[in-house]
């Protein structure tokens, strides 16, 4: 059949699945590869600092010492190890062969810097896979091919899959695991082919992991693990031993892990509840409404495939039964997004993880939909075709400033030894993007770390250091630059047009000259990021030695790893 074909739904009693048309060896995941390298050479635009400052910084940092900007949680304990620790591992292997290579210092700087793109597109693709193989196990191949087209061609997964978030990984894992997981056990469909008990293994290893990446993702297993212990019958207490000593295994190798890093026992899971939970700094960073998941976050996940989507969860909830895998899988989606709605602080990045599971479901329901298989098919063409000018924008035009900006200081860190960024904090990338580009040189930006060591009943008045700065340019420039020495002006200070057009220039007519500007968005929600990004010169510049200055990361550079 044409890989795009939707054929007519099959009845429930179905023969054993084709699964060879996922099989991890084949030529169709060697295209997937080639797919989403594409993918993430070709997104240009910046999304979350936490795709750069939760990631690649502490790795940079893990695999070379120093240079790396450790934010605050970093710092307090708050996040496990274990991310960072694959792209140090990337790190220091390429380093090692281009070493061993002879390879140019600055051949070797470009090659760290696009190693953990590489990296996260096989990751991306692996996720694209298994999310086919998942409906392929449940429902047959056919609704495994729609699965995968209604993957390759989503907008977010254009958009966000490459990115180096602990999300996008924790969504691979999560898929992962769910297309190994054992249905035919805690379905009783017998269609579904028997799972092997190192498979069993391997999923609740991969459940294990993808928790320890982010504990939030403990929910989704939650409600599937609920599942399963209720429907197992004879397996459940083998099913509970395993899980168990894997979940207790992968505990205690983290806890080593994170050890080795902080120089002390520490236990991130718990200490992340209990800053962003009980002290509910996370509010610090935003508080949206209780509906922000059904109305925003759903519509950005799914784009064009919203209606169908949500036509397969009502279909799925009111004709299903906790036998059924529909049932179960978007029966998780509704109860993780209903304890995320009750959380303060919201982003669609946090659903990430459910993904795969909508895509299944909404493949599941195309198929079973009374319509001709042309139909079907002119369906499915058309919402992968709204999704195009959604990637093409969000990954190639909107917020690429920030990105062209590091870029360019990258290629002309000849002419320069220090630089400045007077704009909200972590509007751009840092150290690890540009690799050994900056070595060597003095660069500040503004910070916005939560009141950690402030009271509860004092944090209402809490100002950060770049709402301090937008609040009156004029008296912090005063204050840090003139009385407190704080900063210094550097050879390259980087700003918003929004800043010169609000503010004027706070610096001085005479100091600088513009001598750069890309632009950035046509619309923003901030306006302290409206318009180009602008690099300004200082005029009177002498000839610098570009080795002599020290990176340095605005009083966030204290090591702790």
């Amino acid at each position: 059949m044409s890989h795009l074909s939707v054929q007519q739904p099959r009845s429930r009693s179905r023969p054993v699945r084709q699964l060879a048309l996922f099989s991890i060896h084949s030529t169709i995941f060697l295209s997937l590869i080639s797919f989403r390298i594409l993918n993430a050479v070709t997104v240009r635009t910046f999304f979350q600092p936490d795709e750069y400052f939760q990631s690649l910084e502490p790795a940079w940092n893990l695999a070379f010492g120093s240079g790396g900007w450790l934010t605050w949680e970093w710092r307090h304990s708050l996040r496990s190890i274990a991310h960072p620790m694959i792209f140090a591992g990337l790190y220091r292997a390429v380093s090692y062969v281009c070493n061993a290579f002879n390879i140019s210092p600055d051949k070797q700087a470009e090659a760290l810097a696009v190693a953990p793109r590489i990296l996260q597109a096989l990751f991306a693709a692996m996720g694209d896979w298994a999310t086919a193989r998942l409906a392929g196990v449940l429902w047959g191949s056919d609704v495994g091919w729609i699965s995968l087209w209604i993957s390759l061609g989503s907008a977010w997964q254009w958009f966000c899959g490459t990115r180096t978030f602990v999300n996008s990984l924790e969504t691979v894992v999560t898929a992962l695991a769910l297309s190994i997981w054992p249905w035919a056990w805690t379905t009783g469909d017998r269609s579904i082919p028997r799972p092997i008990r190192s498979e069993v293994r391997f999923s609740l290893l991969l459940a294990a992991f993808a928790c320890i990446l982010r504990p939030t993702n403990l929910l989704v297993w939650g409600f599937l693990g609920t599942f399963a212990f209720w429907n197992s019958g004879r397996k459940r207490s083998m099913l509970v031993a395993e899980a168990l000593w894997i979940g207790a295994s992968v505990l205690l190798a983290n806890a080593l892990f994170d050890r080795a890093c902080y120089g002390e026992w520490t236990f991130p899971p718990l200490t992340f509840l209990k800053f962003n939970v009980l002290h509910s700094l996370s509010v610090f960073y935003g508080r949206n409404d209780w509906h922000y998941y059904l109305s925003q976050g759903l519509p950005l996940l799914l784009t064009s495939y919203l209606p169908l989507t949500l036509y397969a969860l009502y279909t799925s909830l009111r004709h299903g039964s906790s036998l059924y895998p529909d049932f179960q899988l978007a029966a998780t989606v509704s109860g993780v997004a209903g304890i995320y709605s009750l959380i303060a602080h919201k982003e669609g990045r946090f659903i990430y993880p459910l993904l795969p599971m909508l895509h299944v479901l909404a493949a599941k329901a195309l198929q079973e939909l009374n319509w001709s298989s042309t139909t079907k098919n002119r369906v499915l063409v058309g919402m992968i075709l709204l999704n195009l000018p959604i990637a093409y924008y969000t990954s190639l035009v909107h917020q690429r400033g920030v990105i062209d900006v590091m870029q360019h200081l990258g290629t002309t860190s000849s002419e320069w030894s220090s630089a400045g960024f007077l704009m909200p904090c972590h509007s751009t990338p840092w150290r690890s993007f540009m690799g050994d580009a900056f070595a060597g040189k003095e660069m500040w930006a503004l910070t916005c770390e939560p009141p950690v060591d402030v009271p509860a009943s004092e944090r209402d008045n809490y100002v950060d250091e770049a709402d301090e700065f937008y609040k009156d340019p004029q008296s912090f420039v005063g204050r840090y630059f003139g009385e407190q020495k704080r900063y210094t002006w550097p050879d390259r200070l980087v700003v918003f047009e929004s800043l010169i057009k609000n503010s004027g220039q706070i610096w001085g007519d005479d100091g600088y000259r513009e001598c750069w500007r890309g632009f950035n968005s046509h619309l923003h929600d901030d306006w302290r990021r409206k318009g180009d990004v602008v690099v300004f010169c200082l005029k009177d510049q002498q000839p610098h030695d570009v080795d002599g200055g020290v990176m340095k990361e605005a009083r966030e550079g204290e090591e702790v790893m």
